[in-house]
């Protein structure tokens, strides 16, 4: 089939609703915009988002238009979008306890889409200052990765296995700094 970004363009331009086939079902869409992501185009309908190059056939319906929402805002329905998709990679959760300095570096350290839950959910400062906060993060690795960024200003407290990590990291550190 030859490229389907053409035809999706002229569909788009034009208000015709589109035939298509994606990954292998056949779906009849009003196609709002098209999108370029990171080298990757998509086609955004009324209510959904779909990556171009896994169309595998579109007929575009010349002879009818669809009737476009007038209000619809293409950068605010992809905004939207992709805020969920963000949001939707966040399986897992961890339970960290941030100093002072912690707690600003957090919106540098986690994720972005994870950034407003993790201070929605913290508790009232002790009495050093600390806070214990529950932050959403793709997996342990992840995590992992992203608190090592923290340095002394984290405390892992849960899970028990990215704590226990966490305890070997230092470990390792303190072999390396401890030594005279």
């Amino acid at each position: 089939m030859p490229e389907p970004l053409a035809p999706l363009a002229r569909a788009v331009w034009g208000d015709h609703p589109v035939t298509a086939l994606y990954r292998g079902a056949e779906r009849t869409l009003e196609p709002y915009g098209l999108v370029l992501k990171a080298g990757v185009w998509y086609l955004a309908t009324r209510s959904a988002i779909y990556r171009v190059d896994r169309f595998t056939e579109v007929e575009i319906h010349s002879d009818r238009r669809f009737a476009r929402d007038h209000d619809f805002d293409l950068a605010a329905f992809w905004g939207e979008r992709a805020a969920e998709f963000a949001r939707s990679l966040l399986t897992t959760c961890v339970t960290v306890r941030l100093s002072p300095i912690g707690c600003r570096r957090l919106p540098r350290v986690a994720d972005p889409a994870a950034l407003d839950d993790a201070l929605a959910s913290a508790g009232e400062p002790d009495g050093q200052g600390w806070i214990t906060v529950s932050l959403s993060v793709e997996s342990l690795d992840v995590a992992y990765d992203q608190l090592l960024r923290f340095g002394p200003e984290a405390e892992v407290l849960g899970p028990p296995e990215l704590r226990a990590r966490m305890a070997g990291a230092a470990a390792t550190l303190h072999g390396l700094y401890g030594r005279d």
